[in-house]
């Protein structure tokens, strides 16, 4: 508990989380490209379904919520925080994930 709290208080350049995120393991990996698409299609405006020109945008904003398993992301996070716990490297960068996501 005690080295999740220190890794979360320290936060990560760009270069030293793209480094990070890049000796990391592929789950992880997988986990924070589909945090990063969560925000993005979350952060998109739905547009209304009813005018047409932009049903599809809608539809396809609602397909990648559910692609990305968006609803299930801070579930998995704590999964994966279990899981390398005693990493403290992968530790901090989970860290780092959920103050920038989050």
């Amino acid at each position: 508990m005690m080295l999740w709290m220190l890794a979360a208080v320290a936060g990560m350049s760009d270069p030293q989380f793209d480094a990070a995120r890049s000796r990391a393991p592929a789950d992880v990996v997988a986990f924070i490209d589909r945090w990063e698409g969560c925000n993005h299609w979350g952060g998109e405006p739905v547009p209304d379904k009813d005018v047409d020109p932009q049903q599809q945008r809608a539809k396809q904003i609602e397909r990648m919520w559910k692609k990305g398993r968006c609803d299930y992301v801070r579930a998995d996070f704590k999964v994966l925080r279990a899981k390398y716990r005693a990493n403290p490297r992968i530790a901090r960068l989970l860290a780092e994930v959920r103050s920038r996501y989050d």
